[in-house]
């Protein structure tokens, strides 16, 4: 009797780990039109998330968070500071308890980008992490989530340089890979590449889906089983670059055609939810 107790107990403790391991993460990729905001959140309910879209962006944000009951975000990662990735994120300081945010240094003069600042300086609490030129840094989290950054290579890209300094993330679920690339146009592709593997199964397509010169190299290389891209009936993406997505095998999604869209992975595959 006390045998099978114990041969019960123990076949008790391997279904419980194996539901832990078997506990999804979920990436929300919200509809802002051409701006990008995406919501991280892992198995064990750490949210992070990507830039806050537009100041309308980020009103939107807000009421979205209140309506489901979110709080509370453990990471801002704003990935530049244009207008349409760091343009909401007052708003989101203002309205959800925020924890620590990274961000990248470089020299940047907008109205949005000082709201952002002044956002921050009023909440001391929360912890702030600079990431310099050629620096990264690593998360880990105890549910076997990673999230490595990486900041841009150099301090300058000449004319209209500032997509180029966008942070670059790749996040990994066990076996199933994202990448985030910001508005990283030809140079910042470059580097990504240079940093290593970025073979990904969900791609945040760069830069709005506009097609640059390293654009069917980095996404060969990508090669995304899912590919998202914001853009909007104004600026949509470039169709020829949705057709080099497509004859990868990318199941492709795009904010002008199909609106928010939310990633499942278990570790070893991944989907949307439909």
């Amino acid at each position: 009797m006390k045998k099978a107790f114990v041969l019960l107990l123990v076949l008790l403790l391997v279904i419980l780990a194996a539901a832990a391991q078997a506990g999804e993460l979920r990436v929300d990729f919200y509809d802002m039109g051409k701006a990008d905001a995406m919501l991280i959140t892992t198995p064990d309910g750490v949210r992070i998330l990507i830039d806050c879209g537009t100041n309308k962006g980020g009103k939107a944000l807000a009421e979205r968070f209140r309506k489901e009951g979110i709080d509370e975000i453990d990471t801002l990662i704003i990935t530049h500071y244009d207008k349409d990735h760091v343009g909401g994120a007052d708003k989101v300081l203002e309205s959800v308890a925020v924890r620590q945010v990274i961000m990248p240094v470089y020299d940047k003069e907008s109205k949005q980008h000082t709201q952002f600042l002044e956002a921050l300086e009023a909440i001391p609490e929360i912890t702030r992490h600079p990431m310099e030129i050629q620096s990264d840094m690593v998360m880990q989290s105890d549910d076997g989530v990673k999230l490595s950054i990486t900041a841009a290579h150099r301090d300058s890209y000449g004319a209209d340089e500032e997509n180029d300094f966008s942070l670059a993330l790749r996040l990994t679920y066990g076996e199933t890979k994202f990448l985030f690339a910001g508005d990283a146009e030809a140079p910042r592709q470059l580097e990504m590449m240079e940093e290593g593997d970025i073979a990904c199964d969900v791609l945040k397509v760069p830069y709005h889906g506009r097609l640059v010169s390293t654009s069917e190299r980095f996404l060969t290389q990508a090669c995304p089983k899912i590919a998202y891209i914001t853009d909007s009936e104004e600026e949509p993406a470039s169709e020829t670059l949705i057709e080099i997505l497509k004859s990868l095998g990318s199941q492709v999604y795009t904010s002008r055609e199909d609106g928010s869209v939310s990633v499942i992975s278990d570790g070893k595959t991944v989907s949307v939810l439909e």
